[in-house]
């Protein structure tokens, strides 16, 4: 099927099945890859967390994207009505993709109803990035067992990581279905420096200045980030770039480690080539990543990056990665 192709069915409408779509690298990832499928698609996102969407900002004017407040919700009790009507409404498009655990019940509704309407179901793509904190040290039996019954009937599993690749092919019984694309990044666009401001944040005579980019959920251990810098130097500033639930329980943290004034909480921010160069070091504190963007971001900008995650460690990012600083 070409788009240039009269016959062809373009747009094609995609409805994408999101845990949450505030920005993250998950996020980050699907919303580039809409802005690059241009004027070929119609994406319609559900999230389980319906209010969760900052990362529609990043996406580019043009592009055709519903946010339905009308269908049927992802999260809630596994009920065979509620998944008969998230099966009916995915009948609506050509192409289903979901994302992490709280993409799974849309996963499990296909699952249970494909047969039912296998003429008008479409295909489905699942991609898993990694787990929440309360999967961050052990996976939950259960929803091993849930998920190797919803993905059965799934067309691909498409994960970032090796440990990932072996967890879906042997655990979710994915098998050859699973396969591995590594997240990548415009390498080239990261090496000309920083273009744009950080809102708050303007560069102090001989301070240092540690970076990082996140969804501001709790799996991203933040409150832990602002701990460990508040046991620095005064002349050390801490730049959170993202937005999130958890935005609250940082900035408490900061005052009750005498540091509010030393963080800086700028929210959601677009395109990171054009600013992460403004941080001296790039410190991740996540319990659980896979192939954390942000690590590889920081990379491309030759900026000094410390990761410290159970399983980021166990897949070879490593826990202190540095990358030698540009000059």
């Amino acid at each position: 099927m070409s788009a240039d192709d009269p016959e062809a069915p373009w747009p094609i409408r995609i409805l994408h099945l999101h845990s949450s779509f505030s920005l993250g690298g998950k996020e980050a990832r699907a919303v580039r890859l809409m802005n690059l499928m241009g004027d070929r698609a119609h994406h319609t996102i559900l999230s389980a967390m319906p209010d969760a969407l900052g990362a529609r900002e990043a996406i580019d004017p043009g592009i055709a994207v519903d946010f339905p407040r009308d269908a049927p919700p992802l999260h809630g009790k596994p009920s065979l009505r509620r998944y008969r009507d998230l099966a009916r409404y995915m009948t609506g498009f050509d192409l289903l993709l979901s994302y992490n655990w709280g993409g799974m019940d849309g996963v499990m509704a296909r699952r249970v109803y494909v047969s039912r309407w296998w003429h008008s179901m479409p295909e489905l793509i699942h991609h898993e990035d990694g787990f929440n904190e309360d999967e961050s040290v052990k996976r939950n039996w259960k929803r091993n067992l849930f998920r190797r019954a919803a993905l059965r009937t799934a067309q691909a599993v498409v994960v970032p990581s090796t440990l990932l690749q072996r967890i879906a092919a042997e655990e979710w019984r994915a098998g050859d279905r699973t396969h591995l694309i590594r997240n990548g990044i415009d390498v080239a666009a990261y090496a000309k420096g920083p273009s744009v401001p950080i809102p708050g944040f303007e560069r102090r005579e001989g301070e240092v200045v540690i970076g990082t980019v996140a969804g501001l959920r709790k799996v991203k251990d933040l409150p832990r980030l602002v701990r460990a810098v508040a046991a620095l130097p005064p002349g050390v500033r801490l730049v959170i770039v993202g937005e999130g639930p958890e935005r609250g329980a940082i900035a408490a943290e900061a005052t009750a480690c005498s540091m509010i004034e030393r963080l800086v909480l700028p929210g959601f921010m677009a395109e990171p080539a054009k600013w992460i160069g403004h941080f001296d070091l790039l410190a991740l504190s996540s319990l659980s990543e896979q192939a954390p963007i942000a690590v590889i971001e920081a990379m491309a900008a030759g900026l000094p990056s410390s990761a410290r995650c159970r399983r980021c460690r166990r897949d070879g990012v490593g826990r202190e990665q540095a990358v030698r600083r540009r000059g």
